[in-house]
């Protein structure tokens, strides 16, 4: 199972950062066929949003009703 909090940058989050990241986490795996495949890697704030870097070297930004693009 994914564990959020092992990510990259996650002690660095502010709490709601981290909360917001972690339903992220949960709404991203259930939308993947093979989740392990684009799994977060590193975690930073930038700006308004979270910058999340994937496994595959894609990066998505999180807005704040967690929404990913």
């Amino acid at each position: 199972m994914f564990d959020a909090t092992e990510v990259k940058g996650f002690s660095k989050l502010n709490d709601a950062d981290k909360e917001l990241f972690k339903r992220f986490c949960k709404r991203f795996y259930d939308a993947w066929e093979y989740p392990k495949e684009h799994a977060p890697v590193k975690i930073q704030r930038v700006k308004d949003y979270l910058k999340v870097t994937l496994k595959d070297g894609m990066w998505l930004h999180i807005t704040k009703n967690c929404e990913w693009y």
